[in-house]
């Protein structure tokens, strides 16, 4: 990949129908923040299937780089406006991710974070941007909402309710995905996050919670915004894969070890799909996990990407620390540890 290169977006494009879409409208430019979320809604053109885009560039100039995937993400939707776009930079935060973002995909929610390194086909990447964007099927929602409080559990549970007061015709437990992202700090622990957000939200909201380092999160112009999450409400099929690096004693294992765990959090995640393909595989580790991994870090991509088909998308990232909840998967504090999520459409697709 070169200096200025985009990722690939891969993916199948559906045809064009209306709906309701929930945002968070945020101000744009440098002046004063807003204190808190404001939910709108927006008519946009809709994919009868879900569709997902991914876009990625590298270069020192993290919002140059945040234009170039933005741009290519776009330019992949055609006329089809996505609902929600997760931002990941590295080797910096982007000044205006949010009128950046917006300014070539029009008005997405935004979720997202600085993060350590971002992981692709091409490598890894220390300094660029990623951008996801995800366009609903028919009868799904989104929601975005971005917190600060004392610590994550309390902007956990204030970022839930956030997300669930634009969803007034939900079940009682909303059934979707969901992508947590926490400002770093000794006491910044994802597993306390997520005990936080499931009181709320329930335990059918499969969610990955990714800590950074001292990098803002985005979604807000406010630099106090503790998290920033993302979630989508819909039946679709998703699978979760979980590895770490502890043995049987406690003690870290072989590189080999970690390779396999890779595999069967990979196969795990998409076993759950029940058969229908992945329309996009996310890649969430850990620091510690890379550092022991060592020179055979590339192989492990590898590893992961020999478990799926050859045109699945597949993109993710490196944190500080990182859990999830969801079917088979529990919040650990391991320091170890690998996440595979697997999207896929709904059944009734």
């Amino acid at each position: 990949m070169t200096s200025s290169e985009s990722c690939r977006p891969d993916t199948n494009l559906g045809t064009h129908r209306w709906k309701f879409q929930q945002i968070n409208t945020l101000p744009f430019g440098t002046g004063s923040a807003l204190t808190a979320p404001v939910m709108t809604t927006a008519a946009t053109p809709l994919a009868s299937r879900l569709e997902v885009h991914f876009g990625c560039a590298r270069r020192g100039d993290t919002s140059g780089a945040l234009q170039t995937a933005a741009e290519a993400v776009a330019g992949a939707f055609g006329e089809t406006l996505p609902d929600m776009a997760v931002v990941i930079t590295a080797g910096g935060a982007a000044a205006e991710a949010a009128r950046i973002v917006r300014s070539a995909m029009g008005p997405v929610g935004i979720t997202g974070a600085v993060m350590p390194r971002l992981l692709t086909d091409s490598g890894e990447i220390a300094d660029g941007a990623l951008v996801i964007g995800i366009a609903n099927a028919e009868g799904a929602a989104s929601g975005v909402a971005a917190m600060s409080g004392r610590d994550l559990s309390e902007a956990a549970q204030a970022a839930a309710r956030m997300v669930l007061s634009g969803w007034p015709f939900r079940a009682r437990y909303p059934r979707g995905i969901g992508l947590a992202f926490g400002r770093g700090g000794a006491e910044a622990s994802a597993p306390a996050f997520l005990e936080s957000w499931r009181e709320f939200v329930g335990p059918k909201l499969r969610t990955v919670c990714s800590i950074g380092g001292d990098g803002p999160v985005y979604g807000m112009s406010s630099a106090a915004s503790r998290v920033s999450v993302g979630c989508l409400e819909a039946p679709y099929s998703t699978g979760l894969g979980y590895a770490d690096g502890a043995g049987a004693d406690g003690t870290p294992t072989a590189s080999e070890t970690l390779l396999h765990g890779a595999a069967d959090a990979t196969l795990t995640a998409i076993k759950r799909l029940d058969g229908r393909p992945a329309r996009l595989v996310l890649v969430v580790e850990t620091l510690a996990r890379r550092r022991a991994l060592g020179d055979t870090a590339r192989a492990e991509w590898a590893t992961i990407r020999g478990q799926l088909d050859e045109g699945t998308p597949c993109v993710g990232w490196v944190c500080e620390r990182v859990a999830a909840y969801g079917r088979g998967v529990q919040p650990t504090s391991a320091a170890d540890t690998l996440i595979v999520l697997a999207l896929g459409d709904s059944p009734r697709s």
